[in-house]
């Protein structure tokens, strides 16, 4: 496999839209990208299955496949569909809040942060042999 692609496929990705409520698949959620679903290899996407949809893990959630979907406006018989997310490398401390991830750099520096989010983003982790905290020079 191409390394470009295995670099995509370790991609952390953002939901940018609610897609299934009831099993946790709401508008920032965070998953990795476990599988690109691409039936057909054309570089011109002329029928709707030409349209790739990914395989996304969502750890507590499960793994999911998500399909493309209508955005905006349609064009007569044009219309415009894409994946419902976006790549998620890093992420603020007011979206962690909640939630607990299984490794996490931090970067904290005294005139960044009061104590009230330093304790929010150092408390994200299960272990602190999984924490590693830098301070911005």
């Amino acid at each position: 496999m191409p390394q470009k692609l295995e670099m995509f496929l370790a991609a952390k990705v953002m939901l940018r839209s609610n897609i299934d409520v009831g099993n946790g698949l709401v508008h920032g959620a965070i998953g990795h990208i476990t599988e690109i679903i691409w039936p057909c290899f054309r570089r011109a996407q002329m029928y709707e299955t030409d349209i790739p949809s990914v395989r996304v893990d969502f750890t507590n959630e499960g793994i999911h496949i998500i399909h493309p979907k209508s955005v905006g406006r349609s064009y007569g018989t044009a219309e415009r569909r894409m994946l419902p997310m976006v790549l998620s490398w890093a992420s603020i401390i007011h979206k962690m809040q909640g939630s607990t991830v299984y490794y996490a750099v931090i970067y904290l520096e005294p005139k960044l942060f009061a104590a009230d989010p330093a304790y929010v983003a150092l408390s994200r982790v299960r272990s602190l042999d999984v924490l590693k905290i830098e301070e911005l020079d």
